[in-house]
């Protein structure tokens, strides 16, 4: 447990300073992330439990908002979505948002090359959108590769398959426990003979 919190603890501080190098190169995210923090205040964006994309069978899927679509493959460290992908390279951040105002293209900033790339379309009439500052990838210099969700306003379902492990899925659901914003069903299912 103890390294799991300090992977924790480096991912808060490579997700941080990736922050602030965007806000101050790029003015796309800045604006994206002054008007986030407006809204929703200061301390909005935070790092929730990441999870491990490094040993994954390929595609791992992202589904940030309601129907917006990123996969993942971890043999290419790509990042692609229905219009553009993005190779992550051997160490760094990438921030998952959208701009502002609304264009209905999902963006990945990519701190170390400064980079914004429209991944691609989601639909700005279904009722939860992806936030702003949505979600972020990073590439620790061990080699592993996480994904967070910032404490967006939607909440990310990330579904996937480990080399060793097997199928998973995770929700980062916007709602407290008390009043989650994501109801889903599950159906156990058996084969009649």
């Amino acid at each position: 447990m103890e390294t799991q919190s300090l992977q924790t603890t480096d991912i808060k501080r490579e997700i941080g300073q990736a922050v602030e190098k965007l806000c101050a190169s790029n003015p796309n995210f800045e604006h994206a992330h002054d008007t986030y923090t407006q809204q929703y205040g200061r301390g909005v964006i935070t790092i929730n439990e990441p999870i491990k994309l490094s040993g994954t069978v390929d595609p791992v899927v992202l589904i940030v908002g309601r129907n917006c679509v990123v996969y993942y493959y971890d043999s290419k460290r790509l990042l692609k979505g229905s219009d553009q992908g993005i190779e992550l390279g051997e160490r760094g951040t990438c921030i998952i948002g959208r701009r502002q105002p609304q264009d209905s293209k999902l963006i990945a900033w990519v701190v170390e090359r400064n980079l914004e790339v429209e991944l691609g379309d989601y639909n700005p009439r279904v009722g939860i959108i992806p936030s702003r500052v949505h979600g972020a990838i990073v590439v620790m210099g061990d080699g592993n590769v996480y994904y967070s969700d910032l404490c967006s306003s939607s909440g990310t379902v990330v579904v996937g398959d480990l080399v060793r492990g097997g199928p998973f899925v995770r929700i980062y659901d916007a709602g407290p426990p008390s009043l989650p914003a994501v109801s889903f069903d599950r159906v156990s299912m058996s084969r009649k003979s």
